[in-house]
């Protein structure tokens, strides 16, 4: 059979079944005379008749009634079919891969993850961390989540969080050491972390402003990592002061673990981003999980 000969045989099924064009238009919620014009376009493109006809009786041909026999049984798998992937459609499910920078993860992603699997039982998330720009097609990742400088001109972002404050951090036993700076140019008498983008890339530099003059620091470190997370630490075990967003340090600075530094100098910086390819081609799932860090970003 040809494709456009499938046309029409959920409708003869029904009349067959019924044995009424009125009553088959009920069921299906059209016009009898739609019915009707459905069955003998299907009847013209079989080039047999499939009903015997009378003012009072609609009845299969013998024509019919074998087709009838051969068709039901696939037809009802069909509409158990459509059946089924409407009721998937209406539960979300399926996999999320995402990629995150880890500040990103740890202040936008992992205070809203429990949450979302909850709400969501049938979404999984496949999460990779990572600090460099990757290609999130040719990698196979539905969407990123990190800084704006991060997201390729070609992509689309939305915002998910609150706006961020690079700053110096150190902690409390670091400053019963030694003096807190004033200045940014104080840094250069103290122990700085540094923090390097992948393997071998360049050792960041620090930013200062604050309204009035602008100062952009290469420091000079005896302890460096690529972590975030390790930076994090070495700051909060008193190790030196470190340069970061605050985004992942407010239960830190809460319990008084790290102490931000020339917070007149901190210079703000746009929220984490979560991006993807293509708005015409989201998926469910991601356009709820972009909702659910809006709006968990909003209730922060």
């Amino acid at each position: 059979m040809r494709q456009d000969q499938l046309d029409g045989l959920v409708t003869f099924v029904q009349v067959a079944r019924q044995r009424s064009f009125t009553w088959a238009s009920q069921q299906l919620g059209v016009s009898p005379s739609a019915v009707s014009q459905v069955v003998r376009s299907l009847e013209r493109k079989l080039g047999v008749v499939l009903f015997k006809r009378t003012t009072r009786s609609v009845n299969l041909t013998e024509a019919g009634a074998q087709f009838l026999r051969q068709i039901e049984p696939l037809v009802e798998e069909l509409a158990k079919a459509a059946q089924h992937i409407s009721e998937n459609a209406s539960v979300p499910s399926g996999e999320l891969r995402l990629i995150a920078t880890t500040s990103a993860y740890l202040a936008v992603l992992r205070p809203a993850l429990s949450s979302f699997l909850k709400l969501y039982p049938a979404i999984d998330v496949d999460v990779v961390l990572r600090e460099s720009k990757v290609d999130l097609v040719l990698e196979g990742f539905d969407a990123g989540l990190g800084l704006a400088a991060q997201v390729e001109r070609d992509l689309v972002a939305v915002s998910v969080g609150s706006e961020l404050r690079m700053g110096a951090f150190a902690s409390p036993d670091y400053l019963a050491r030694r003096t807190a700076p004033n200045h940014p140019s104080d840094l250069y008498q103290h122990d700085c972390i540094g923090y390097r983008l992948g393997d071998r890339g360049a050792l960041e530099r620090w930013s200062f402003e604050n309204g009035q003059e602008s100062h952009h620091i290469r420091v000079k470190s005896r302890l460096v990592y690529n972590s975030p997370i390790a930076l994090m630490q070495a700051a909060v075990d008193g190790l030196g002061i470190a340069y970061m967003p605050d985004g992942h340090l407010s239960a830190l600075l809460q319990k008084g673990q790290l102490t931000r530094l020339l917070s007149d100098w901190s210079p703000t910086v746009s929220p984490y981003m979560l991006y993807f390819p293509d708005r015409r081609s989201i998926s469910n799932r991601l356009r709820l999980l972009i909702d659910h860090l809006r709006h968990a970003a909003v209730e922060a």
